[in-house]
């Protein structure tokens, strides 16, 4: 079973000042092709996450970015749905199925020159395995990062 999940596109969605941007790293996600072990464990990870780094780039007002993540295709092929992908932060240990809809990643109140400005997290992959229902094949899709940006509360 080979599975490449593709980074579709990082649309900014920043309004009004201040402004912010998005960088993505490790966009392309590749996976071992499973063995036995991956197989028991009911998953084979991805060799790499991605990196994602939220910079101000004009502006001083106070504001909150919000990273959104989600898949843009529902099967992977094979009869593989999207929900067999999953994804964490990795600060965190919890896993969450990969949708369709967005699903936020994660979200700070950013200070220009200041409070979390910039700053990132390593968004961590991984594909769920059953040996009757995963036969070899190539697995494919792609995913969504979303920037968002509001005043705060």
């Amino acid at each position: 079973m080979t599975l490449a999940l593709a980074l579709l596109s990082v649309p900014g969605q920043g309004q009004g000042t201040p402004k912010t941007s998005l960088t993505v790293s490790g966009d392309v996600l590749t996976f071992a092709t499973p063995d036995a072990a991956d197989y028991a464990n009911g998953f084979v990870n991805a060799a790499s996450g991605i990196t994602f780094v939220v910079t101000t780039t004009n502006g001083k007002q106070t504001h909150v970015t919000t990273i959104l993540i989600r898949g843009t295709v529902d099967n992977l092929g094979n009869g593989k749905d999207i929900g067999q992908v999953q994804w964490r932060r990795a600060d965190l240990p919890t896993w969450n199925n990969l949708t369709l809809t967005n699903a936020q990643v994660e979200e700070r109140v950013q200070v220009p020159g200041g409070l979390n400005d910039p700053w990132s997290n390593t968004i961590l992959f991984r594909v769920l395995l059953a040996w009757d229902r995963d036969a070899p094949a190539i697995y494919t899709a792609t995913y969504e990062i979303t920037l968002a940006q509001r005043d705060p509360p």
